[in-house]
């Protein structure tokens, strides 16, 4: 996949971290989600999990994660799809019948919401899906004018620099938003990330843990 200059939308944007870093660098794609979730489900999978239930219907919301595309003895193609939330995981299984139903809507970093049937085995909790409708989470988005800019090398992309990076811009609320450019050897991408800062007084903590090619001021 090309990678070009300039703002990409943040699915695609999420996307494309995952696959080339193997981790989410400037939001988490449920970041922001959290009222729309809660209205499309009847528990959060962490608390299934807990709950002790062996059997029911639940309807979960939360992100797809993976997909493992099966096939049964007489050639029918089956699902068996991760389902996480920002708390826990649970696989949902869409055997033959109800994979028919919810195949296009399979795909990695959708956010869903699925109805299914709680199944127990050996202690190991599983959903049985029924139905799986995508859920439109652009709202979660936020978008502002004069951002602050940040820039660092690709190199020093790693969970260490994402930690400062956060810990910095929940130290400095405020109403500009942050814009990080990641830059290559040949490529340049510029993230926005899900937060807003005091654009007067973050820049001395950016510089003191990036350096000072790290701050760029605003936008």
């Amino acid at each position: 996949m090309r990678i070009g200059e300039g703002e990409w939308p943040r699915r695609q944007l999420l996307s494309t971290e995952r696959e080339i870093l193997g981790m989410y660098v400037s939001a988490h794609p449920l970041d922001g989600t959290e009222t729309i979730l809660a209205a499309r489900r009847d528990t959060t999978i962490v608390d299934l999990l807990s709950s002790g239930r062996t059997e029911g219907v639940v309807r979960l919301s939360g992100l797809i994660t993976g997909v493992q595309l099966k096939m049964t003895k007489q050639g029918n193609t089956w699902a068996i799809v991760d389902l996480a939330d920002r708390d826990g995981t649970v696989e949902v299984l869409f055997f033959p019948a109800a994979y028919q139903l919810v195949a296009g809507a399979l795909a990695e970093d959708s956010v869903v919401t699925v109805q299914g049937r709680v199944n127990d085995r050996d202690g190991s909790i599983s959903i049985f899906g029924q139905e799986l409708q995508v859920l439109d989470v652009t709202s979660a988005e936020r978008t502002g004018a004069a951002p602050v800019m940040l820039t660092l090398p690709y190199h020093r992309i790693d969970e260490p620099a994402v930690k400062e990076v956060r810990r910095i811009v929940a130290a400095h609320p405020g109403g500009n938003p942050v814009h990080l450019a990641v830059c290559g050897v040949q490529k340049t991408i510029v993230y926005r990330l899900p937060a807003t800062v005091n654009a007067t007084t973050i820049a001395s903590d950016i510089k003191g843990s990036f350096g000072p090619d790290a701050w760029h001021g605003v936008a």
